[in-house]
This record gives C-alpha cells, sequence and structure tokens, in this order.
C-alpha cells in the first residue's frame, strides 16, 4: 500500500490494464503516469522516476479481519470476475514477503514461513521478525524492538511467544495478548506480498529466507 500522493499534488490511482513481469501496472488520473505497484515507481509519463511512499498494511482473510477491527472502515468496490480467498496461497511455493530500499532488497518465503511460524532476522541492520498465521495465511514484518528490549521469538503449539519474557504474540496485529508485555505492540514495516517470480524479476540480487542456494 502507498500514501497516494507526491510531494504536495495528490493523486488518484486507477488499473492500467497492462502487465509488467506479471505485475500490476497503475496510472494515475490526474498526470496520465504509469506506475509499477511493486516498486511504486513511476515507469513513463510526466512524474517518471517519482516514488510513492509505501505504507504498512496487512493482508488477511475477512474473518480474521472483522474479528481484530469489528469497527473498522470498509471500502467497498466493484466486485472483480473472480474470488481471492486463502485457497489462492495452496501452493505457498510460489509467494514471498518482500521488502526493499534503495538498492537492497529482501523475502521471505511463504512455505518456509509456513513450516517456522515465525522468522527471526535482521533488515539494514535492524532487528526483525516475521510472523506468520497459517489459518488466514498472513505473512507480516515487525520490529523485534518494543521499547528498549530486543526479543527473539519462538513458534510453539502455545503460538509465538518471545524468549526473554515469555509473551505470547498475535502474528496478524502484533499485540501481545498474555505475559508480562501484553497490551503492548510490535512496529509494523513495510513489506509487500508477491509472486516469487515477480520479486525476483523486479529484485534480482535479493537475499531470500530460505537461501535459494
Amino acid at each position: 500500500m502507498y500514501a497516494a500522493e507526491v510531494g504536495k499534488q495528490k493523486l488518484t490511482f486507477g488499473v492500467s490494464g497492462m502487465l509488467w513481469n506479471r505485475s500490476l501496472v497503475m496510472y494515475d488520473k490526474e498526470t496520465g503516469t504509469l506506475w509499477s505497484h511493486i516498486l511504486g515507481e513511476a515507469m513513463q509519463g510526466k512524474l517518471k522516476g517519482e516514488k510513492l511512499e509505501q505504507v504498512p498494511c496487512v493482508m488477511t482473510d475477512w474473518k480474521t479481519w472483522s474479528k481484530q477491527y469489528p469497527d473498522g472502515t470498509v471500502v467497498m468496490l466493484s466486485r472483480s470476475s473472480k474470488e481471492y480467498k486463502t485457497d489462492f496461497f495452496k501452493k505457498p511455493e510460489q509467494f514471498v514477503l518482500g521488502v526493499a530500499s534503495g538498492t537492497k532488497a529482501k523475502s521471505w518465503r511463504f512455505d518456509a514461513l509456513a513450516k517456522a511460524t515465525v522468522v527471526n532476522d535482521t533488515w539494514r541492520d535492524k532487528p526483525v521478525a516475521v510472523l506468520f498465521d497459517k489459518q488466514s495465511v498472513t505473512a507480516r514484518l515487525f520490529s523485534r524492538k518494543v521499547g528498549d528490549k530486543e526479543l527473539t521469538f519462538e513458534g510453539g503449539e502455545k503460538g509465538i511467544r518471545d524468549k526473554e519474557t515469555g509473551s505470547t504474540w498475535e502474528p496478524t496485529t502484533g499485540r501481545a495478548t498474555a505475559g508480562p508485555l501484553k497490551g503492548e505492540h510490535l512496529t509494523p514495516l513495510e513489506g509487500i506480498v508477491s509472486y516469487r517470480e515477480v520479486w525476483a524479476k523486479f529484485h534480482p540480487k535479493s537475499e531470500t529466507y530460505p537461501s535459494d542456494k
């Protein structure tokens, strides 16, 4: 998800109907510039070279979302010809959660996340964790810092816990639901769910978990 503005100019986006490396190409109605939804970058047109600010978001199922945010605002759009349900990810090896900044990029494969449920990692020399919820097929990237504490997470039958305090954490929201840190929230970081093949085309030098080597 991106902020819909460049500088002080607010933009309104639409679907161009074109694909670039199997990924959606957007356009803004104000200038007609074409944008890559993977990069958030203007590819062609008046704003070519400009980048949109990425905003943390979550891609999850309606059941999970409505339970966590019963008073949340819903944007109702006209239905497409295809419904996207959790079985869209029935081949998890085809998908990744990716993050990129400048020339650096990193991705975590859904099939590995489904087995581990949590991965402690680093991104740009800062401690991060990828939490995965199998039921809703939701992958999220968070900072592992809570206040002055740097946490290390582990999965198990009782859910995701941090080793330092034994608190239990909800993978889809990053909220501590039990333990000494109950009520605390992990800071969400910008990530994007992508086809593994598409991510590799846009970020050929991306690090991957687990390593493809």
